[in-house]
């Protein structure tokens, strides 16, 4: 199997599973705010700042205990993607669900500094959720440094419960589900029990670059591990790949990151 890879972001995992709900905690008043310059137009600043005031409202209940935090590295120049899945995973992945009940939207502008801002301020229902970290997928002996041509491997376990497993593979142009495929088949895994990736041996993850004259390049690998067999269909880009996951309840899934650097 030839798969070429490179990404724009790395993500830093910290571990958030097996999530039990509370009860929903109301919150008012909830404000976010994003400036309308350059490539921010009315409409993207107006999204950017309901998506902070999102944060704001989860931060307000008391769920930010189990952040996602994203650290990127931009390419594209006006670096959309990167604030859309930075802003998705906060919101999706920080251990509460929420329902926006009331939303206002103003334009301010400050004329001490003379800038534009988006202002959204929302009511909100937000249903806090406790971690079990019983739950988790681990991976050893992943090496972080790759040469054109490479294959990758590693050693797999799973913690908790015997799961089903999807790996995803993202490259600056596109991304790919690697497991399952044609040659390696959705079958329930093992807790506790070490598994060698690729699962079969005849098949290789061959790690290629997409800029042939690049002196280095990146690969994102993201794992998810769900209690039900899952299946995710669409497109494999960031946004639906977090939002696939992140729409699984929390007990019932969980994830593991890796980057990975071709020299």
């Amino acid at each position: 199997m030839r798969l070429n890879k490179l990404i724009v972001l790395a993500f830093l995992f910290v571990v958030s599973t097996n999530l039990l709900a509370q009860k929903p905690i109301k919150v008012k008043g909830v404000q976010g705010r994003w400036e309308v310059s350059g490539d921010i137009t009315m409409k993207i600043a107006e999204e950017r700042a309901l998506l902070e005031a999102q944060k704001n409202a989860l931060q307000k209940a008391g769920v930010m205990e189990n952040v996602w935090s994203v650290f990127g590295q931009i390419t594209q120049e006006n670096g959309t993607e990167l604030y859309e899945a930075y802003s998705q995973m906060n919101v999706l992945a920080i251990g509460g669900m929420m329902n926006i009940t009331d939303k206002k939207v103003e334009e301010i502008w400050d004329s001490n500094i003379q800038r534009l801002y988006k202002v959204v301020t929302i009511d909100a229902i937000v249903q806090p959720q406790e971690p079990d970290k019983s739950y988790a997928i681990e991976v050893k002996e992943a090496d972080r440094f790759y040469k054109e041509g490479d294959n990758f491997t590693c050693k797999l376990f799973l913690h908790g419960t015997d799961s089903y497993l999807k790996i995803f593979w993202f490259d600056e142009l596109e991304g790919s589900l690697i497991y399952p495929n044609d040659y390696e088949k959705n079958v329930l895994f093992t807790t506790n029990k070490e598994y060698s990736v690729p699962f079969n041996s005849l098949i290789e993850y061959r790690i290629e670059k997409q800029k042939k004259g690049s002196e280095s390049e990146k690969i994102n690998i993201m794992m998810v591990a769900t209690k039900e067999n899952i299946p995710f269909t669409g497109e494999v880009t960031y946004q639906n790949v977090l939002k696939w996951t992140y729409s699984i309840p929390a007990n019932q899934r969980c994830a593991h990151y890796d980057m990975l650097l071709i020299k």
